[in-house]
Formats: structure tokens, C-alpha cells, sequence
């Protein structure tokens, strides 16, 4: 398994767990649900802080680990790989923003609004994420 797969297992579990928990604390937890925006944008710095703290550490034991692997440059495959996920996020990104107008339109806060966006964000980086695991291990 090459430094950069490695690096996107990280990222795809470290955003599971802290998204996870942020879109389930958001509707359990707190006061008014998502229509609390304070909350949720302590809430989301908090995230924020622990994804960073989080990949900064797992990349940097792994990059220790390998040093030169983790200096090398992108081969042509792994470049073809980035770019086919990225290919792959594009659509949900579509799809989020055509529901974040509908949403503009029926009426729905802007705490909720936000949430969404955020949501179609999230859900654009898994795929993206996602597809880039799956082409270097089909690929591979």
C-alpha cells in the first residue's frame, strides 16, 4: 500500500468518525436540533480542531515510518486517480446544490441551510475519498 493510500484511509475514517459525531450530536444533543447555530458552529470547530490534530499525528507516524515514500512524487497513476476521484465527487456537489435551492425556496432556516451544505460537502470529500481507495486497489 503506497504513503498516499494510506493517507486517504486515514482521511476517509478520521472524516466518518468526526462527521459522524457531529451530525449525530447536532440532532441529539442539542437545544432547537440544527436551528442552533451557535451550537453547532462551537460544535463544528471542535470538529474542525480534532480532524486536524487527528491526521497531523496518524500521517505524520506513518510518514516517519517511511520517509522516503512519503517525499516521493505523484506517478502518473496516482495523478489518474486524484482526477477520477475528483471526477466522481462532482456529482453530489451538483445534486447537494440543486437541493440547497430547493430548500432556499420552501422556506427552510438558514441553520439548516448551512447543515446542508456542509453535509453535501462531506458527502462530495467521502466519494471522493472513496473512489480514489477503490481505483488504487482495482488499479493496483
Amino acid at each position: 500500500m503506497t504513503f498516499r493510500e494510506k493517507t486517504h484511509w486515514v482521511a476517509l475514517v478520521v472524516m466518518i468518525a468526526a462527521f459522524g459525531w457531529y451530525f449525530f450530536r447536532l440532532h441529539t444533543a442539542l437545544p432547537h436540533g440544527p436551528g442552533n447555530i451557535a451550537a453547532s458552529g462551537s460544535l463544528l470547530t471542535v470538529v474542525t480542531i480534532g480532524i486536524i490534530v487527528a491526521m497531523s499525528i496518524i500521517i505524520g507516524v506513518i510518514a516517519a515510518r517511511s520517509p522516503s515514500e512519503a517525499h516521493a512524487a505523484a506517478d502518473e497513476r496516482e495523478r489518474s486517480i486524484h482526477w477520477r476521484g475528483t471526477h466522481y465527487a462532482y456529482y453530489p456537489i451538483v445534486l447537494g446544490v440543486w437541493l440547497c435551492i430547493w430548500m432556499i425556496f420552501a422556506g427552510y432556516s438558514m441553520p439548516t441551510l448551512l447543515n446542508t451544505m456542509l453535509a453535501v460537502v462531506v458527502s462530495a470529500e467521502l466519494v471522493r475519498i472513496g473512489a480514489q481507495l477503490y481505483l488504487y486497489r482495482r488499479d493496483g
